[in-house]
This record gives structure tokens, sequence and C-alpha cells, in this order.
């Protein structure tokens, strides 16, 4: 009837499940545009703090070496090939003028940058609101903040995990030759900037493969399925053609990977971790708001159609991929090795803020403000991951700019990029050296990397030799193993 309108095209028909108010093309843009300016807000107060150990080793061990050392060289894994590649291009292109952190981070924050839009347009099938509020809660997420100004491979694992996902169904419903290869190419590079990223592509094909033990009780498999197993295919291919000079280097080094009584597991802190991850945050309490929302967004998407719920499901597959390699594998594993499948914990928070606000527009008010609230403050509180400038600025500030000091760390000579004029000498393997050092230098100060995994006769010996701690900077990496100890002989310090 004219004049009234056809409120039947916003009921639920399982293609547009939330957030169904019409929205032009133009205006998700610029949406989409508005919360890149507040991720990036977000970021820069966390841009140029001190950068820390595994950003400091992975340029000094690969990226300064250049582009030929940086793809044909995988002695350690740290190196991220395609990050490394990309922070060597932004040190050559001058950007080390404004500082190593802007410099070194430079790429990571351009990816996640991009992986606000990623995520927004992997919501996009689930609804425009519900494709709107993801890509808010990817350019605010604590985690998402964090790891875009750390110059590592975990921004563009997330960026190319939402991609790449995106794209695989797209793939499914559209097959072409042209989507099949930028599939491939999405998930390849994303496995060359870190290999872990391949689980989302081995979680596509756990999805395909559900697919199609549906199908053959319905009529069959499809041409989308046949399309989206080559490409795959095609994906591993190209993933083993971009490893393939560094695959000799890792084969020889793959006893690294094996876990033991000490490596980072997946019952211990890091699986706890990796499930706060879930929630936007590796804070617990800042996390549950997020991982209650994702419960409720689970629930809401159950009766979301099959698109929009496999869309999820398409995402988050990657994660028991991960789980079941780390096992029968018998090797270590991060929590930060699952960020892959944050995209899908994104949309599910996102689904689950959008059924709140279906069923009563105050609750789900409410909701995102305990959210955002709960996220801010984590940021807010949370001390610098490692601040190794900060320690040594401390030391020039009480003990002269060209102090007698030692640093006492892992294998990395890391705090050289700090030094200026200290004169700056180094026990690693925390401190195995320690009593030759101290005799052959006679250092007024001892900055001690990590001090939580220091073998406690190391402190005593310091104490015995007359030093005492004299500041104390907290970091956040490893879950707070990341503080810095700053030492010095009783009566030269800043008390």
């Amino acid at each position: 009837m004219r004049g009234v309108p056809d409120r039947s095209t916003n009921r639920n028909d399982g293609r547009n499940h939330v957030g169904s108010e019409a929205s032009s093309p133009r205006t998700v843009a610029w949406g989409l545009g508005l919360l890149v300016l507040v991720a990036f807000a977000a970021r820069m107060p966390r841009l140029t703090e001190s950068l820390w150990y595994d950003e400091i080793a992975a340029w000094r061990d690969y990226g300064m070496l250049g582009p030929k050392a940086i793809v044909t060289t995988y002695f350690d894994p740290a190196n991220h090939i395609a990050h490394t590649l990309l922070t060597w291009c932004s040190v050559t292109s001058g950007l080390d003028r404004w500082g190593p952190e802007i410099a070194l981070r430079g790429p990571a924050l351009v990816f996640s940058l991009l992986a606000v839009v990623a995520v927004g347009v992997l919501g996009r099938r689930l609804g425009v609101r519900t494709g709107m509020l993801a890509a808010a809660f990817a350019a605010l997420a604590p985690v998402c903040v964090l790891e875009g100004v750390e110059a590592r491979g975990y921004s563009m694992m997330i960026f190319f995990a939402a991609a790449s996902t995106d794209r695989f169904m797209a793939l499914i419903a559209a097959p072409s030759i042209r989507r099949g290869g930028i599939y491939a190419l999405l998930v390849a590079v994303g496995a060359w900037a870190h290999p872990v990223t391949a689980c989302i592509a081995a979680g596509h094909a756990l999805w395909l493969t559900g697919r199609a033990v549906r199908a053959r009780r319905l009529r069959g498999v499809g041409f989308g399925a046949g399309a989206g197993a080559a490409s795959i295919v095609g994906a591993a291919v190209l993933t083993l053609l971009l490893y393939a000079p560094v695959l000799g280097d890792a084969l020889r080094i793959r006893a690294t990977f094996a876990a033991s009584g000490d490596t980072p597991s997946p019952f211990g802190s890091e699986g706890v971790h990796a499930l706060w991850q879930l929630g936007g945050s590796w804070a617990w309490w800042a996390a549950l708001p997020g991982l209650a929302l994702a419960i409720i967004g689970a629930a809401s998407l159950r009766t979301a159609g099959r698109e929009a719920s496999g869309r999820v499901l398409a995402a988050l597959l990657g994660l028991p991929v991960l789980l079941a390699v780390v096992l029968v594998g018998g090797t270590w594993v991060y929590a930060r090795f699952s960020l892959f499948a944050l995209p899908g914990a994104l949309l599910l928070i996102a689904a689950g803020v959008d059924a709140l606000l279906r069923r009563h527009r105050a609750w789900g008010g409410a909701a995102l403000v305990v959210l955002v609230a709960a996220w801010g403050a984590d940021l807010v509180t949370r001390p610098p991951r490692q601040p190794l400038r900060d320690a040594l600025a401390h030391v020039v500030a009480h003990g002269g700019p060209d102090a007698v000091t030692l640093g006492v760390g892992l294998r990395h000579e890391v705090l050289d990029v700090y030094r200026g004029r200290l004169r700056l000498a180094h026990s690693l393997f925390h401190g195995r050296d320690l009593e030759a050092r101290l005799d052959e230098h006679g250092p007024a100060w001892v900055v001690v990397l990590y001090p939580n995994s220091i073998d406690a006769d190391r402190l005593e010996l310091l104490a015995d030799r007359g030093y005492h701690l004299d500041r104390r900077f907290p970091g956040w990496i490893d879950w707070g193993n990341g503080t810095v100890d700053v030492w010095t002989r009783i009566g030269v310090g800043s008390r």
C-alpha cells in the first residue's frame, strides 16, 4: 500500500540478522573511515613507548641485514618474514628520522588500521549495525590497540585472517578464478607474516568439510565448495613457494619448536590469556564483558541463518586446528599465536551487543558502555611492554651520560639501542657469567631484564657485591615479566 512502509524487509531472513536498518555504501564508507581515525587516536599514546626485546631482536637479527637476508634466513622463529621485510622498507624510507619506534612500528600500525575496515567488511553480512560495531571493537579493543603498535607480525595476522575469511565466503557464494586467486594470495601473505596464520585456512577447510557432509544428505556439494577447496590448495602451494628459501633453515631448527617443562603451554598462563584474548583484552576483568557478550552473540546467531552463522564459524575454526597442532606436534605456543581468531570473536561480541539492543535499547547501551569502559580502563592503567628506554634514561639522569652500566638479559644485547654514551656491557642468558662481568667492568649500575625469570642466586650475588634495587619499571609483556629493574651500588642511586 502506498505511503505505508513494507516492514517485511526488516524481518530476520537469515541474511540480515542484526542491524537491519538500511545504510548507503557511502554512509558505511564514511563510518569506517571515522572508525579508522578513532583507531589511530587510540594507538597514538602507545606508538612511541620503548621498544621491547622481541622488536629489537627481530630487527638486529634480520631486518637491518636487508631483504635478501630477511627472505632467505630463518635461524630463529622471531623472523616474521613479510612483516620484517616491511619494517626494512619503513626504516630505509626515512621514517627513522622520527625515531626507531615509529619506523619499526609503522607497518604494524598500518595493518592494524586496515584490520578495522576488514573486520567491518567481514561483519557486513550479519547486518550493517553489527558490522560497524565489530569494526569499532577492532578499533578499541586493547588486544587490537596493543598489537597495532608492536613491530611484529600480529596485526598482519589479524588483518589477513579477517580479509581472507571474507573473500572465502565470497568465493563460496560466487566462485570465480579471480576470487580464488585473491583468497589464495591473502592466505599466503598472512602466513608469510606469521606461519600460524595458516590455521585460518585450515579452519576454512574444516568448514568446507562440514558443508560437504551436510550436502551429501541434501543435494550435492556444489561448485562453490569445489572452488573453495581448490583455492585452499592454491594458498598452500603459494605459501610453500614463499617459504621455500628458508625451509632448510626451518628444518634445521625444528628442535627449537619442541615443548619442554619451561616453554609456554596452552594449559598454562598462555592458554588462560588466549581465552581472555577472545574478550578483547589480556586482563581478565576487562575481558569478561566481551566474553559475556560473545556468548550472547553466539546464542543469537543460532537463528541468524546459515550465511551469518557460517561466516563467524569460518573465522573461528582455526582455533581447534591450532590446539591440535600444538598437542600432536608437541610444540610450544603463545596466546598471541591465536590472534587470527580475533575477528571472529569481535563479530560475536558485536552480535551480542546488537541482540541486546534489539531486545531493549537500554540494555544494549549499558552493555556497550560497560565494555568500552573496561577496555579503556585496561589501556589507561596498563604499563609499557618493557620500558628499556626508561630504565637507561634513569641511569643517565642519576649516574651521568657515560656511567658504567651492565645489562643482564637474554640472548641479545637489546639495550644497545638506547645506550647513547653509556659505557654499557652485557651479561646474557640471565646473568650466566655475572661474576666475571662484574669483576671485569665494576659497573655502578646494573639493569636487569626479565627479573621474574632470573635465578635467585644471581640477585643474591648483586646484593653481596653491594648493590641494591634502586628503581623498578613495570612492564606488562609476558604477563608482568617485562618489568625492568635498575640496581646500583649502595650510596650511588636516586634515593
